[in-house]
């Protein structure tokens, strides 16, 4: 889709209550890649943070379980399938040998749609298998179906699975032929699929921040796009309502998440409902407001870091928000301007000066991440795990740009700093499909040298994970 730009004002939005969203995401270290914000069908605020770009593709994490309903509501609507079907039909390849047991034979459609499964955690991370749709027919169910809210991957993944399956196609095929080609989604966007070849439906999709707004306004508008119902009106208003209660257990991600469940949308306060994926990719639409926002971000290294996000929209950028037009602010605009023009992502304060501008080499003894040796110069820190060398160029107080390993493409951005003479920090911030980062806090003290690392993913990474500690060689 394309929409038109206008400044905020325009639309009844302060230019300054944005920056103000922007400043208090930034001053709680939240690590801000894109902010996207449109109000009555006008896009007024488009913000990326280097090296991120409008063109990007994303890891949207569970935004995934969104379209995987979006497709089940298509197929509904088509007549495919109905709410109380039960999930066992469609798979009998995968129960096992005597039958499914009474929970998982009496568990519905609706029922994995509202998360609301026999299990109480994502079958194939519980027991792990490379048959990830085969495992949610074997696991042990401790409960009946229907009887809350446990938030459950493999449910969507399974969905996703039995689209597949039913359709012939892939999940995003699929979709493209009903909506997606229709409204503009980007060509080039994917999903990362399962050791089996599935689509991983529960967190797997690579799209733009535009793919998203684009969705999340064809969702808002009841599925209609220039005069035509690409998507069924009455499904997305049942999947985007209160369908389970989510009060007790699926607030763990802060109050907003206690709203409510649809079918897999959530709803939040302020009469808001959106797709969520883990780290802060995130895309609202407030309808009392007429305003869509999309965000993406890394907050898995922040307690509450979601939240954070949705903090600053309730507290600083709905108060900025009327019922008409605003007189024009050509100051706070020009200043927004340059503000989301320089976005980045964000540093290491240098907070001090080295205590040694020599090379350090160091042989560490064993330890858990099976590091073998560490070097640090004023350009460089590098990692040795045998034959296989970490090599982290870096600017201290700035930010590069590099891959993770020297035999293959990661791609990460490098923030380092000095925070006291003998402690240098890094923040590596991994990008595309494995999207997270590494925190590693190097001291150098008298005689030994420690280095202490962790890895926030969504799989933490054993290499960058725990504590390394040798003598120093001069």
């Amino acid at each position: 889709m394309i929409f038109p730009e206008v400044m905020p004002e325009e639309v009844g939005v302060s230019s300054l209550a944005i920056h103000r969203t922007l400043d208090y995401l930034e001053q709680r270290k939240v690590a801000l890649h894109s902010l996207l914000i449109l109000r009555h069908d006008a896009l007024i605020c488009e913000a990326y943070a280097r090296p991120f770009t409008k063109n990007t593709l994303h890891r949207m994490y569970s935004e995934t379980k969104s379209y995987v309903s979006l497709a089940i509501g298509c197929m509904f609507a088509k007549g495919y399938l109905e709410p109380n079907d039960h999930i066992v039909d469609y798979f009998p390849e995968k129960l096992p040998h005597g039958g499914p047991k009474s929970e998982l034979a009496q568990l519905t459609i609706r029922d994995m749609l509202r998360m609301t499964t026999p299990y109480s955690m994502t079958t194939y991370k519980h027991r792990p298998t490379k048959d990830w749709v085969g495992s949610f027919f074997t696991a042990r169910a401790d409960h009946a179906p229907g009887s809350y809210f446990c938030y459950d991957t493999s449910s969507s993944h399974t969905l996703c699975a039995l689209v597949e399956k039913c359709m012939g196609m892939p999940l995003l095929g699929m979709l493209r032929s009903e909506a997606l080609t229709a409204i503009g989604f980007s060509k080039e966007s994917y999903c990362i699929k399962d050791p089996m070849g599935v689509s991983q439906g529960g967190s797997g999709l690579m799209a733009t921040s535009r793919d998203m707004l684009s969705v999340l306004d064809l969702i808002a508008k009841g599925g209609i796009w220039q005069g035509h119902q690409l998507l069924p009106r009455e499904y997305l208003a049942e999947a985007t309502s209160f369908q389970i209660d989510t009060l007790e257990n699926g607030g763990a991600n802060g109050w907003d998440f206690a709203q409510g469940y649809g079918y897999q949308f959530w709803r939040l306060t302020h009469n808001a409902w959106c797709m969520f994926g883990m780290g802060g990719q995130l895309a609202i639409c407030l309808p009392e407001q007429d305003m869509l926002i999309v965000t993406t971000a890394d907050t898995q290294p922040l307690a509450g870091g979601v939240q954070t996000i949705l903090d600053a929209f309730w507290n600083c950028l709905l108060p900025g928000v009327t019922d008409t037009s605003l007189s024009s602010d050509t100051v706070a605009y020009t200043e927004l301007f340059h503000r989301v023009s320089d976005m980045e992502l964000p540093r290491v304060e240098n907070l001090a000066r080295p205590v040694v501008n020599n090379c350090v080499k160091v042989n560490l003894g064993p330890n858990a991440p099976g590091m073998t040796a560490l070097q640090l110069d004023e350009e460089c820190l590098t990692l040795y795990y045998g034959e296989r060398v970490c090599l982290l160029p870096y600017q201290a107080g700035n930010l590069v740009q590099s891959c993770l390993w020297n035999d293959s493409a990661i791609p990460c951005v490098i923030a380092a700093g000095w925070r006291t003479p003998d402690t240098i920090l890094f923040r590596i911030h991994l990008l595309g499909e494995r999207l997270g980062s590494l925190s590693l806090q190097l001291h150098l003290g008298t005689n030994h040298v420690t280095l202490n690392m962790c890895s926030h993913e969504e799989h933490p990474d054993r290499y960058f994970m725990g504590t390394a500690s040798g003598k120093q060689e001069r």
